[in-house]
C-alpha cells in the first residue's frame, strides 16, 4: 500500500481510458507534484510553481504526468 491511502482506480483523460505506457495496466493511484523552475527555486518561492496531477500505475509504478 505504501504512501497511497485508497484503492487504485481506473481513469479517463478527455474521454480516453488511461493505460500504463509501460505495462498496459489500467488502475492507478493519484498524487500531485509541483513543477519547480530554476528562477523560483533561486528566490525560494517554489510554492508559486504549477502543480501536475500524477497517475502512478498500481502494477509497475510508472508515473504519468498531466497538466492543465
Amino acid at each position: 500500500m505504501g504512501i497511497f491511502t485508497s484503492e487504485p482506480k481506473r481513469y479517463e483523460i478527455d474521454g480516453t481510458q488511461l493505460f500504463c505506457q509501460f505495462c498496459k495496466n489500467d488502475t492507478f493511484d493519484t498524487r500531485y507534484e509541483q513543477l519547480h523552475s530554476p528562477m523560483r527555486t533561486f528566490f525560494s518561492v517554489e510554492w508559486t510553481d504549477k502543480t501536475a496531477t500524477c497517475f502512478v500505475c498500481s502494477k509497475c509504478g510508472y508515473m504519468h504526468w498531466f497538466m492543465r
